[in-house]
């Protein structure tokens, strides 16, 4: 997808597990910068997986933080339905004077989806990420995604990761 502009993937694991192997391989073929935990040496991580999967320590679970501008319509379903990922995490980045602004607001209230708006036009701050993350523009709407997935398979996680 071409609106999609990062990923922050996180992949919390074992190393004996078949489908931690199974997720990082294919996150190899696919040439997908990901960061790992092996959460049987790192205790605060089996802490954070254990909270996130109601105290089981199901692994592999994958967290993704994915900036992407001007989506259509199809790529937030994508993303975010189809991939059956739990959202933590969703910043619009937008102006209210834009139509494509309101046309992703609209479709994120029409799917039940949380939000955080930010004007660009009154913050600053956001409009200088807005420009860091869209390479000078100030280009919106450009939505911080924070996504996770516990043992998916890798169709979920070509969606959540807006490849494909």
């Amino acid at each position: 997808m071409k609106s999609v502009r990062e990923r922050q993937v996180t992949v919390y694991g074992t190393h004996w597990c078949p489908l931690s192997r199974q997720v990082k391989a294919w996150l190899d073929n696919h040439h997908v910068l990901y960061g790992e935990v092996d959460v049987e040496h790192d205790a605060a991580a089996a802490r954070q997986v254990e909270s996130w999967n109601d105290g089981y320590r199901s692994v592999p679970t994958i967290t993704a933080r994915l900036i992407v501008t001007e989506p259509p319509d199809a790529d937030l379903e994508r993303i975010l339905l189809k991939s059956r990922a739990h959202l933590m995490a969703c910043t619009v980045y937008m102006t209210s004077w834009c139509p494509d602004c309101r046309r992703t607001l609209a479709w994120l209230k029409a799917q039940g989806i949380p939000f955080v708006a930010v004007d660009i036009d009154s913050d600053v701050q956001a409009a200088k990420r807005v420009q860091a993350w869209n390479r000078g523009f100030r280009s919106v709407p450009t939505l911080d995604l924070s996504l996770r997935l516990t043992e998916p398979s890798m169709e979920q996680v070509e969606a959540m990761l807006g490849l494909g």
